[in-house]
């Protein structure tokens, strides 16, 4: 840990000129509390704050399956500048090989773009991308697209839902719902609608027109209706469900809807994914959106959540995570590059 905290120190120091600065420390990992402040005190000596600040210094510590992370945010004026180091952690009782099958999760690039994407989804050999602004369907080098018609200003955090079956889609946005298809041509209608959104098979919620969450109305079936907190993001696994919070919490219900309990620190980005060795969950880390963020897939078990398997990383923030039955479709945001790309995530099951 030491050397780790100690060389992105020296990092951040040279990158900022040695020049004053801001720290602020943010641990949402295993890190016991002290490890967390010996971090700060490894920093605070390299960085020697003085004088007017010229910097303000970000560092997050959290962590996947296998090593910590330390992140560090710079910020100067302009574009924040991004500088990682890791240490590996050793591995828990209840991370142990024999623990429970293991997940590993292989993605493949659907789609990329300079524009924001909101989700993706294959339509036969053929993909469609669905932005603020349009609909796109790609097979091979052939590409056509229809834009939405916009009947009212998006929310900032935009988010929208794509769903394809056969030759037809339907597209979710805040007030608006689309139905198209993709033969013979590419169509689109599109109006403004209060319709749930689809969650997964059989689960339909009722999302905020003006925000970016869902109010807290779910219809499931079978399992009916029920009134939850606002959450961001949902995920089945079996009968059980896990909601990511809109007050930054992740509540496990049971089969019966009874709260079990916290699922610990997650994003606010899951989704649930049956694989071959039982039904997960897909959660992603509570970082920023000037951080790399990763995926981690999670067991149900006795009211709580174990991880199952190696986290997935990504060079930045992931802006959208939807499940698609036995995949899923995660949507990032290049750090480096700047450039937004939508993936398949498949599941495959070892020891």
């Amino acid at each position: 840990m030491g050397g780790a905290a100690r060389d992105l120190a020296r990092s951040v120091a040279a990158a900022v000129q040695h020049e004053g600065c801001t720290l602020t420390v943010r641990n949402v990992s295993s890190l016991a509390p002290g490890e967390a402040t010996e971090v700060r005190r490894v920093f605070e000596s390299e960085l020697k704050p003085a004088g007017q600040p010229a910097a303000d210094i970000q560092l997050t510590i959290s962590e996947n399956l296998s090593q910590f992370l330390l992140v560090a945010e710079i910020r100067r004026g302009g574009e924040p500048q991004v500088l990682l180091e890791s240490w590996p952690r050793a591995p828990s009782a209840a991370e142990a090989p024999d623990a429970a099958p293991r997940v590993t999760l292989e993605k493949k690039l659907l789609w990329e773009q300079d524009q924001p994407i909101l989700d993706a989804a294959p339509a036969g050999d053929a993909i469609l991308v669905l932005d603020a602004a349009r609909v796109l369907w790609v097979q091979g080098a052939a590409r056509q697209s229809v834009a939405i018609p916009a009947a009212h200003a998006w929310p900032r955090d935009l988010r929208g839902r794509l769903q394809a079956s056969g030759a037809a889609f339907t597209a979710w946005l805040p007030g608006t719902v689309c139905r198209g298809a993709v033969q013979p041509g590419l169509s689109l209608e599109c109006h403004e609608s209060l319709e749930p959104w689809l969650l997964g098979p059989g689960a339909l919620a009722s999302f905020s027109q003006a925000g970016n969450f869902f109010h807290g109305h779910i219809d499931v079936e079978p399992g009916g209706v029920h009134e939850l907190p606002p959450f961001y993001s949902a995920a089945p696994a079996g009968d059980a469900w896990v909601f990511a919070g809109a007050d930054g919490r992740a509540r496990i219900y049971t089969s019966t809807w009874e709260l079990a309990g916290d699922a610990g620190q997650w994003g606010s980005d899951i989704a649930g994914i049956k694989t071959p060795c039982g039904p997960r969950i897909l959660a992603t880390r509570p970082a920023s959106l000037a951080e790399p963020d990763a995926i981690q897939p999670y067991e149900l078990a006795g009211g709580a959540a174990h991880p199952a398997g190696r986290a997935l990383e990504f060079p930045g923030p992931i802006t959208a995570l939807w499940s698609a039955g036995n995949s899923a479709t995660v949507v990032t945001h290049d750090l480096q590059t700047g450039r937004y790309a939508a993936y398949s995530l498949a599941p495959a099951c070892g020891a």
